[in-house]
């Protein structure tokens, strides 16, 4: 895989401030956010909503192939809910947040409630059917590495940018 667009930047072009530098993430650190966010929504799920011995049982006595449907609904909603509220208020899951990732707007914007929705009703689309394979393939070929769900909400997401230690001068706040 070339990395040719790894270290690409986006410039979004403000009035009051000199332009918003934000750099798409690589497939890499979203494929690591998410698996240490699925297993933190297994933990969840484990924990507050199925339970370790319903869980156990469900998958022992029924097997792999036929879970139950409360089971699985109550999975599908858990995981729902995690990237739909911490993408909407902190613009970043626990995942992204490890690995200095966040879901941006188009404009640089933290993500709103409505794209937040958006892109996260998307979702189980680009999980279908072979696990973000569909996912994977729309950030490979999309210059700003959206998946389905981001081209639909117009979000993106990328790096958190590094702290500037040298800030441009802001004159007007002199004179």
């Amino acid at each position: 895989m070339s990395h040719q667009h790894e270290h690409e930047e986006i410039s979004i072009e403000t009035l009051s401030t000199p332009p918003i530098r934000i750099y798409p993430a690589p497939l890499t650190r979203r494929i690591a956010a998410g698996a240490i966010d699925s297993f933190v929504v297994f933990l969840i799920w484990l924990t507050f909503i199925g339970g370790w011995n319903k869980f156990l049982s469900s998958w022992t006595t029924a097997g792999v192939g036929s879970v139950p449907p409360t089971t699985l609904a109550s999975l599908v909603g858990t995981t729902f809910v995690y990237y739909f509220v911490l993408e909407w208020i902190f613009a970043s899951t626990i995942g992204k947040w490890l690995l200095r990732l966040r879901v941006v707007g188009k404009d640089g914007d933290p993500c709103s409630l409505g794209a937040s929705l958006k892109r996260n009703l998307f979702r189980f689309l680009d999980w279908l059917p072979l696990f973000y394979i569909v996912a994977a393939l729309c950030i490979l070929a999309s210059h700003d590495r959206q998946r389905l769900g981001d081209r639909v909400a117009s979000t993106m997401v990328t790096k958190v940018p590094e702290k500037d230690i040298n800030p441009p001068s802001a004159p007007f706040l002199f004179h």
